[in-house]
């Protein structure tokens, strides 16, 4: 009885136990659960990527529409093989900035008018062509119908890029036939050697047209050496304007007016000096300036009227005569105008690509183009820009460079101050044919020019 009762007071105090309040328990210490997270990362990399952008338009090419798939020709003038370098540089440039054409080069020489002049006859002139200013080509050319008007396709940020009393030369019927192209400073140059036995020094060449006569009657009397002068045969008009201040056209244009007093005393001067025997016949009247340079180079004159860019033919070809050189500003005519431009490049008027060869002479006119020709030879751009570089900064060194300083100034005083001339190449042959009458055969001056303008009015009725 005792134990039964034992035992159930255990388990009572047990179960009280159980029952106890939570303050009565004994304090348990917080842990950390580590627990394995799995984290994605993204990492960065740098690496060089070669993006090619898409080209943009080349500079150079500024004239819009050329034809894709062009094949043109181009012919130039005296540039090969002294230049064959450059032409083949301006070609590649050319064809880099219009990818799509395809160039031809031909260089044509002594009998380039005449080739030039077969090739049209023949329908397969080129596309392109190189002409002198100076001998009056472009109007020939263009007044034939022969070239292609430019005034509606090249832009007027183009024609600004030239001389404006370049580009506006050589106009037929108001309308612009060519991109000038390299210019010339009219000079002599001068033989100080003949000068000396004829006791004259190059300060005494001179000044104006009118002085030739005297000049060259000394030399030939003191040096039996003829003066090496040349008519520009192919445009004898305008050598009466230059020189002689002749009024060629009247005032409406109608009628030739050529046989005034002033043109008459302009070709008398000229008749006195195959009279009196100081002057070369054979190159008086010849369509080839190197008649003359020969001539000069070889010491047989002393002085002929050129651009210095053709020095480097006298120190090439007779090195000795160089340290007798000398340079003299040529003289100036009662215009007062020393010239006009020399060299230009224009389009064939029937050509199958107006756009690449209108592209192709305007690029070989351009300021690049001008300024590396120049940089090769004494010849000077028609495109003010190129006088910004250096190139023309630098103080020259060698005779053919003394025009160098002056160069812009002077070319942008060359003017055409020659009227269109209507029906100007049949004009021009009536004119050279009394002209040869009155200094070779005795005709008398007045009687020639009177005649020519009897016979170019009768063309123009």
């Amino acid at each position: 009885m005792r134990t039964k009762l034992f035992a159930l007071l255990v388990l009572v105090s047990i179960v009280l136990a159980a029952c106890a309040p939570a303050a009565t328990q004994v304090a348990v210490e917080p842990q950390t659960i580590k627990e394995t997270v799995v984290v994605k990362e993204t990492q960065l990399v740098e690496q060089e990527v070669l993006i090619t952008p898409t080209p943009g338009p080349n500079p150079m090419a500024v004239i819009d529409g050329v034809e894709d798939g062009a094949e043109i020709t181009v012919w130039t003038f005296w540039l090969s093989p002294t230049f064959d370098a450059y032409i083949a540089d301006v070609i590649a440039k050319f064809q880099e900035a219009y990818p799509g054409v395809t160039v031809n080069w031909e260089d044509h020489q002594a009998t380039f008018q005449d080739d030039l002049r077969n090739s049209f006859a023949a329908g397969n002139a080129p596309d392109v062509i190189n002409l002198s200013i100076s001998e009056g080509w472009v109007t020939d050319f263009a007044s034939q119908g022969n070239l292609l008007a430019l005034d509606d396709l090249v832009p007027q940020e183009v024609i600004d890029t030239y001389f404006p009393n370049l580009w506006d030369q050589q106009l037929v019927d108001g309308k612009h036939y060519m991109f000038p192209y390299y210019q010339g400073i009219i000079v002599d140059l001068v033989n100080k050697q003949i000068l000396d036995q004829a006791g004259l020094k190059v300060e005494d060449f001179p000044k104006t047209i009118d002085g030739l006569p005297a000049f060259c009657k000394t030399i030939v009397e003191k040096t039996d050496t003829l003066c090496d002068i040349r008519l520009t045969v192919t445009d004898l008009l305008a050598q009466m304007v230059y020189e002689g201040g002749v009024d060629i056209l009247s005032e409406d244009g109608k009628t030739f007016t050529f046989d005034s007093p002033e043109a008459v005393e302009w070709l008398q001067m000229y008749a006195d000096m195959v009279k009196d025997g100081s002057v070369d016949q054979t190159v008086l009247i010849t369509t080839d300036d190197r008649v003359g340079l020969d001539l000069f180079t070889s010491g047989q004159a002393a002085f002929y009227n050129t651009g210095p860019n053709l020095i480097r033919e006298v120190r090439a070809n007779n090195p000795a005569l160089y340290g007798y050189l000398d340079v003299v500003n040529a003289p100036v005519g009662k215009s007062g105008v020393v010239g006009k431009g020399l060299m230009a490049m224009s389009v064939n008027a029937n050509t199958q690509y107006p756009k690449a060869s209108v592209a192709l002479a305007q690029f070989f006119t351009s300021a690049y183009s001008n300024l590396e020709l120049a940089k090769l030879a004494a010849v000077y751009p028609s495109t003010p820009a190129s006088y910004d570089d250096p190139f023309f900064a630098a103080a020259p060194v060698a005779i053919e460079d003394s025009a160098k300083p002056r160069a812009k100034d002077a070319v942008a005083a060359l003017a055409d101050i020659v009227p269109t001339v209507p029906s100007k190449a049949e004009v021009n042959e009536i004119v050279l044919q009394e002209i040869q009458k009155a200094l070779f055969e005795g005709k008398d001056p007045q009687q020639a020019l009177t005649d020519a303008v009897t016979a170019a009015n009768e063309l123009i009725k």
